[in-house]
């Protein structure tokens, strides 16, 4: 029995001891990855892992052990902090890298579009959160990625713990979870979303016209990684930046790939977001969360939030995905939610839109006829926002419509990726290569210790 642990926390030891003794005991060996001294670098979101070498990432780093170690495993744990119901930006930088182990083409699982697996088998899930004090929400938001994590991930089962460190029986919580997953027991249920799930997901909190008051500035995060000009998320950011301009609200954006290492360029753009009386983030779905640099930099406005002096009164989620469903995007919004309510802020609500890569950094008007309920529905918010309102529920429901029915997305999506296979010189035949399933004989850690030492 194989066990990975990608491990999120930092100085957690005495979990890591307790996973460890279990697997012991039951005779696993086990391949831990302390991601926190890792040195990863970000999902660029290009696709190249399923177009260009496909099956495997371009960025030479320590994902290709971790890609390696969990082909082969029987069990794969994440281990992280609670942050806001998600993961740590560490751990979810490794998780962002995982998607050459799945194929590019499409089919239905659980009910929504899902990907096809790579390879013939995958290991368990078994995903771990540790916090000071969690509450019921944020322990529903960890279950929810969990259970689309282990869908998406193609795992065979899964389960979800999180557990608060002030309760001394965590070990013995923690202690059940492995042994349970590790003698193959059987899992959760995969998680199907509920019909309002996206609208509950995107409401706004309550309007008081007493407290709340129009906004003059407002910051958005652009969440993703791609170059200037190339993203659906820079495109929507766009699109609701006019608006308020238009409105009298001075806006500001600043490009998540500013929060790619702590320093200057960090601190500055994070003085730009502390600085917009609203603040909305505009990013693309990465694995069922937002990626990994949009989530290092809501760290490290949590931080911030509590403890320096800041304008910013509401929080915005706008939230594309590359499914054709834009409910995928729950998660995330939730994320966002619960990050608003544990800073002290008012939630403004979301906007979630599937099929994204349809407008792939083109501007609004460059797709109108395509795009047309996603362009009323930036106006609306912006119109709702610039008033000191939230999102409007209208303005939610418009930009969530299909820019194209499930069925014929997942019909017509393979054409992509043969097309952009193609412009790369790679054969339509070669996208469904396992490239992992081949024996390696010397990891990149080694090739690296052998460079240095050279």
């Amino acid at each position: 029995m194989k066990l990975v642990i990608l491990d999120g926390t930092a100085g957690q030891s005495a979990a890591n001891q307790c996973i460890g003794q279990v697997a012991s005991q039951e005779g696993a060996t086990i391949t831990h990855f302390a991601l926190a001294d890792l040195m990863l670098a970000p999902c660029l979101g290009d696709f190249e892992c399923w177009t260009k070498t496909p099956g495997r990432c371009r960025s030479q780093d320590e994902a290709q052990d971790i890609a390696q170690a969990i082909h082969d495993a029987d069990l794969l744990i994440f281990l992280t902090p609670l942050v806001f119901g998600g993961y740590s930006s560490a751990l979810k930088r490794a998780v962002d890298r995982l998607i050459p182990l799945i194929d590019s083409f499409f089919h239905q699982r659980a009910g929504l579009t899902r990907h096809l697996p790579r390879y013939a088998k995958y290991p368990a899930l078994l995903c771990i959160a540790l916090s000071e004090q969690p509450n019921a929400e944020t322990q529903s938001i960890f279950a929810e990625l969990a259970g689309g994590n282990a869908i998406n991930l193609l795992a065979p089962s899964y389960r979800s713990l999180v557990v608060s460190l002030r309760d001394g029986r965590w070990p013995e919580a923690v202690t059940a979870a492995v042994r349970a997953s590790l003698r193959r027991a059987p899992g959760e249920a995969l998680p199907v979303p509920a019909a309002d799930a996206l609208a509950l997901a995107c409401a706004a909190d309550p309007f008081d016209p007493r407290r709340s008051r129009p906004p003059r500035t407002a910051s958005i995060l652009i969440g993703s990684a791609r170059p200037k000009g190339q993203s659906t998320s820079e495109s929507l950011a766009r699109g609701l930046a006019a608006g308020l301009e238009r409105a009298g609200v001075k806006t500001s954006l600043v490009r998540a790939i500013s929060f790619v290492k702590d320093g200057h360029r960090a601190d500055k753009a994070l003085a730009t977001l502390l600085g917009g009386e609203l603040l909305v983030i505009a990013a693309p779905l990465y694995v069922d969360a937002l990626p990994s640099l949009a989530t290092h930099a809501l760290e490290r406005l949590g931080e911030q939030l509590g403890s320096q002096p800041h304008q910013v009164k509401s929080v915005v989620g706008i939230i594309n995905c590359g499914f054709p469903e834009a409910v995928h995007n729950r998660t995330a919004l939730r994320i966002l939610r619960a990050f608003a309510q544990a800073s002290g802020l008012n939630w403004g609500g979301g906007l979630a839109m599937g099929a994204g890569e349809i407008l792939h950094g083109k501007p609004l008007s460059a797709a109108r006829f395509v795009m047309r309920a996603q362009s009323r529905a930036l106006a609306l918010a912006a119109r709702d926002l610039a008033a000191g309102r939230g999102i409007s529920p209208e303005a939610s429901q418009q930009m969530a419509r299909p820019l194209l029915p499930a069925f014929l997305f997942r019909w017509v999506a393979p054409f992509k990726w043969i097309l952009q296979a193609r412009s790369y010189g790679v054969s339509w035949t070669k996208l469904h290569e396992r490239p992992l399933d081949e024996t390696v004989s010397i990891t990149y850690s080694e090739i690296a210790g052998f460079r240095r030492a050279k």
